[in-house]
């Protein structure tokens, strides 16, 4: 389904209007005509995929997973999809960056072989092109095995959860909009994706209400929200936006249904974090 065809459903007034996410890719990013791909809707990850223990990579029950093939945009979609100014809302933006030419290297030096005792002259590199608005949380350094369809794991379970809702904040359902966003390199030397459903919770939740009638209630845990939205429209495309080495994106992740992925790579999928109120400059 495409988004074109989205309009044609019955989420087609909420499509068009608040809950909608766009992409902003800002102009020192590196141009390619993959940037943004879309799946052919969202899939329930199967028997093999929760049952996978040996290897380490089960997927808990529920979770739900880009469905393949992926396809570029048509030249509409790009036109819904994307925005050509410096989004004002960031609770319903995505935007693919990189630092300035000049410390761009020592930066990415720094986030590759992070310390304390350098998080200050990183975060001062980082205020050259957006406010990080408080409170500012360095997360660091992370990595995660190649070649993986979605990267995040419920660490309480050690199981991976698939498609997700952040909730560092533990902000209530109608304050998502509120919480606070992220900044997140890739510092790896292969591309990874950034993978989101393109309608905001606050969005979701809104329509699911609708949809489901007064006797629906929101789980607490938003994650589940989601994958009722998925499970109802299980043909609305995740978007899967590429990140080379050295570029990063900032997104609102405690109010979008999203993951990474490192599908393709060779070396390892590895990036850096840091969370706030983060609006580019």
């Amino acid at each position: 389904m495409s988004l074109s065809d989205v309009s044609g459903t019955q989420i087609s007034s909420h499509w068009q209007t608040d809950g909608r996410v766009r992409i902003y890719i800002a102009p020192n990013c590196k141009t390619s005509a993959d940037r943004i791909e879309l799946s052919s809707g969202t899939r329930l990850a199967d028997m093999r995929e929760t049952a996978d223990l040996d290897h380490g990579f089960a997927y808990e029950e529920g979770a739900r997973l880009p469905r393949e093939p992926w396809r570029r945009p048509t030249k509409e979609e790009i036109q819904s999809l994307t925005v050509a100014e410096v989004p004002s809302d960031m609770a319903t933006s995505v935007a693919v960056v990189s630092l300035p030419d000049a410390p761009h290297n020592a930066s990415l030096e720094i986030m590759r072989g992070f310390a304390k005792s350098h998080e200050a002259n990183l975060l001062q590199a980082l205020r050259t092109i957006c406010e990080l608005g408080e409170p500012v949380q360095c997360i660091g350094p992370s990595s995660h095995p190649a070649d993986l369809k979605t990267v995040t794991i419920n660490h309480s379970i050690a199981l991976y959860n698939g498609l997700h809702v952040d909730n560092w904040d533990q902000a209530g359902l109608h304050s998502r909009h509120l919480a606070t966003n992220r900044i997140c390199f890739n510092i790896g030397q292969d591309d990874r994706y950034f993978l989101f459903l393109p309608i905001s919770l606050m969005g979701i939740t809104s329509l699911l209400a609708r949809e489901m009638g007064p006797h629906w209630e929101a789980s607490k845990r938003y994650t589940v929200i989601g994958r009722q939205f998925m499970e109802l429209y299980p043909d609305v495309p995740i978007i899967r936006c590429r990140l080379a080495p050295g570029e990063a994106y900032i997104a609102p992740t405690e109010n979008l249904v999203h993951d990474g992925s490192s599908v393709g790579q060779r070396n390892g999928d590895k990036a850096f974090t840091v969370r706030g109120h983060i609006r580019l400059l």
